[in-house]
C-alpha cells in the first residue's frame, strides 16, 4: 500500500521544482505589481507609501495622455492584426495550391519574421528618412512631396503599423497555411464531386476546419501587438509627443525614465486587462469549437 502511495506521489514530486520555478518567476512578480499599483514609489520617495486607488483615479480621470495612448493602442492592435490576418490568409490560400517556383518563394516570405524586431525597427527608420529614405525617393517619381513619416504626428502611428504588418504577416501565413494543409483531402474531393467551386469549397469546407487555426493566430498576434515595444522604441520613440506611443511604451517611460513605479504598475495592469478581456472571448470561442 505504501509503495502504491509512493508511486502516486512521484509525479507530483518530479513536477514540484518546475511549479515552484513558475510561481517564483511568474506569480510573485504579478502579485508585486498589484501591490505596487496601490503605492506611491518614485525616485524622490523610494520607500512605498500606500495611496489606495489614487494611481487608478489619475489614470481614468486626470491623465489625458493615457487616454490618447489608450486609443493609439486600440488603433494599433486593430489595424495590425486585421491587416496581417487578411494578408496572411490570402498568401496561405495562394501557397496552398501548386505553382512553379513555390518552394523558392515561400522561404523568402518567412524572412521578416526571423529578423529581430530591433533590426526591423532600425531598417524602417532608414526607409522612412525624409532626406535619403527609399520610400520618399520612390514617391517622388509620382510627384509626391517628401513625407515626414516619423517626425509627423499625422503619419507616425501609421508608419509603425506598416512596419509591424511587414514583420508579422508571415506568422499569420504560416499558421493559416498549416491549417489549410490539415483539411482532409476527402472532404475537398467530395466538394469537387458535388460541383462546388473554389470559393464555395473554401467557405463551406476549409473554413470550418481552420477556425481553430484562425483563433490561435488572432489570439497570439493580438496579445503580442498589445505589448509591442521594440519597433516603437527604435522607429519613433513614441513621438512626436505621444502620437505613436502605446500603453506598453508609456509604462516604460513612467517606470524607467521618470521612476514613477507605482503609477507604471497601475498602467501595466490596465494593459493586462486590455489583453485579458478579448483573449478570454477568443479562448472561449476556441473551447466551444473543440
Amino acid at each position: 500500500m505504501d509503495m502504491k502511495r509512493g508511486h502516486s506521489l512521484l509525479p507530483y514530486a518530479l513536477l514540484a521544482p518546475v511549479i515552484l520555478l513558475i510561481l517564483a518567476l511568474g506569480l510573485y512578480p504579478f502579485i508585486y505589481v498589484i501591490y505596487l499599483s496601490f503605492m506611491r514609489k518614485t525616485a524622490a520617495d523610494p520607500k512605498p507609501i500606500f495611496i489606495g486607488l489614487a494611481n487608478y483615479a489619475e489614470l481614468f480621470f486626470r491623465d489625458t495622455t493615457f487616454r490618447d495612448v489608450f486609443s493609439n493602442t486600440l488603433i494599433y492592435v486593430a489595424a495590425t492584426v486585421s491587416a496581417e490576418f487578411f494578408l496572411g490568409l490570402g498568401l496561405a490560400l495562394l501557397f496552398n495550391r501548386e505553382f512553379k517556383g513555390k518552394r523558392i518563394i515561400a522561404p523568402l516570405i518567412y524572412i521578416p519574421m526571423i529578423v529581430t524586431p530591433v533590426a526591423v525597427g532600425l531598417t524602417f527608420r532608414i526607409i522612412y528618412n525624409v532626406e535619403y529614405g527609399p520610400l520618399n525617393y520612390l514617391l517622388s517619381f509620382i510627384g509626391v512631396e517628401p513625407v515626414k513619416w516619423v517626425a509627423s504626428a499625422k503619419y507616425s502611428l501609421f508608419s509603425l503599423i506598416l512596419a509591424d504588418i511587414w514583420e508579422w504577416t508571415p506568422f499569420m501565413f504560416l499558421v493559416l497555411l498549416a491549417g489549410l494543409q490539415s483539411v482532409p483531402r476527402e472532404c475537398i474531393e467530395a466538394g469537387l464531386l458535388d460541383g462546388a467551386g473554389y470559393w464555395q469549397r473554401f467557405r463551406y469546407i476549409s473554413l470550418h476546419f481552420i477556425k481553430g487555426s484562425i483563433m490561435v493566430a488572432l489570439l497570439i498576434r493580438m496579445i503580442d501587438a498589445s505589448k509591442s515595444f521594440d519597433i516603437i522604441y527604435t522607429v519613433t520613440e513614441g513621438g512626436p509627443g505621444t502620437s505613436s506611443a502605446v500603453i506598453s511604451f508609456l509604462t516604460y517611460i513612467q517606470g524607467f525614465r521618470r521612476f514613477n513605479l507605482g503609477y507604471a504598475a497601475a498602467m501595466s495592469l490596465m494593459l493586462f486587462l486590455l489583453i485579458l478581456v478579448p483573449s478570454q472571448v477568443l479562448f472561449r470561442s476556441l473551447r466551444r469549437r473543440s
